[in-house]
C-alpha cells in the first residue's frame, strides 16, 4: 500500500468507529485463517513479518489457538477444512476498495451539488435585464393614468428604478409590491430612487401597477399613495 494511502488508512482508524469495527472484522476472519492454515506459504510468511508484529495481534492469536485446540479434542479430530477465500492481502484490497468508493460517490455528488449552485447563480448573473425609469402616479387606471409600454425579448428581465416622491424620502426602507402578486427584489437604493428587479419570465403581456411603501421607525409600514405603471406588449 502507498505510503500516503497508509497514512488514510491509519487516520481512518483513529476517527472513525464504524470504519475500525468492520476492520476488526477483517483482522479476524485472517486469524482464523492463519490458525486453521488456511492461506498459502508466501502470504502466511508476510502475515508472520507484518500483520502479527503486535502484541495485541499476537495475543488474539494465542488465544485462538487455544480455543481451537479445546475444540478439536472435544470434537476428537483436526480441523483439515479450507476453502478459497481471499488471502490476507486480497482482503486488505478489497476493504480499502470499498472504502475509497465511497468516497468517490461522496466526493462525486458533492461536485455535482457544487456545479448546479454555480450553474443557477452564473444564469442569474448572466441574466439580460431591460432598464425602465417610473415615476408615481396618483391617477386611477380608470381616468387613464399614463403607463411605460415596454416590449421584452426572451430571457429579459426587467430593471426598474423608482422615484420616491419628496415627501416619503428618508425613511428606515421602502417595500415594493407588484399589485396582486408578492413583494419585488429591492437591488439598489439612493436618497431619491429605489432600483427593483424583475426576473425573466415573470411578466406575460399586460398592464401591471407597483406599489410602494416606506418602513417607519418603529419598523411599521406606510402605503405610500399613488402607483406606478407600466404595461408589457
Amino acid at each position: 500500500m502507498p505510503a500516503a494511502d497508509e497514512e488514510r488508512f491509519e487516520l481512518r482508524l483513529l476517527s472513525d468507529p464504524a470504519f475500525g469495527e468492520e476492520f476488526d472484522t477483517v483482522v479476524d476472519e485472517i486469524t482464523d485463517q492463519y490458525l486453521n492454515n488456511e492461506l498459502p506459504e508466501d502470504e502466511r510468511q508476510r502475515v508472520q513479518q507484518y500483520f502479527l508484529s503486535t502484541p495485541e495481534r499476537q495475543n488474539k492469536l494465542a488465544f485462538a489457538t487455544e480455543l481451537l485446540s479445546r475444540a478439536e479434542s472435544e470434537r476428537g479430530r483436526e480441523v483439515t477444512e479450507q476453502d478459497t477465500r481471499p488471502g490476507f492481502f486480497e482482503k486488505i484490497a478489497a476493504f480499502w476498495r470499498r472504502q475509497s468508493f465511497a468516497q468517490v460517490a461522496m466526493a462525486t455528488a458533492a461536485v455535482i451539488i457544487v456545479v448546479g449552485v454555480i450553474y443557477v447563480l452564473t444564469r442569474s448573473n448572466n441574466q439580460n435585464y431591460l432598464a425602465l425609469n417610473l415615476t408615481i402616479s396618483t391617477a386611477e387606471r380608470a381616468e387613464g393614468a399614463a403607463a411605460q409600454r415596454v416590449k421584452l425579448a426572451p430571457d429579459t428581465g426587467l430593471r426598474i428604478t423608482l422615484t420616491i416622491p419628496e415627501s416619503a424620502r428618508n425613511a428606515k426602507g421602502y417595500v415594493a409590491r407588484l399589485a396582486g402578486a408578492s413583494d419585488l427584489q429591492i437591488e439598489q437604493r439612493t436618497q431619491e430612487t429605489i432600483t427593483i428587479i424583475i426576473p425573466a419570465g415573470s411578466l406575460t403581456p399586460g398592464a401591471y401597477a407597483i406599489q410602494l411603501s416606506k418602513v417607519k421607525s418603529d419598523d411599521t409600514k406606510e402605503r405610500i399613495p399613488g402607483t406606478y405603471y407600466f404595461a408589457v406588449e
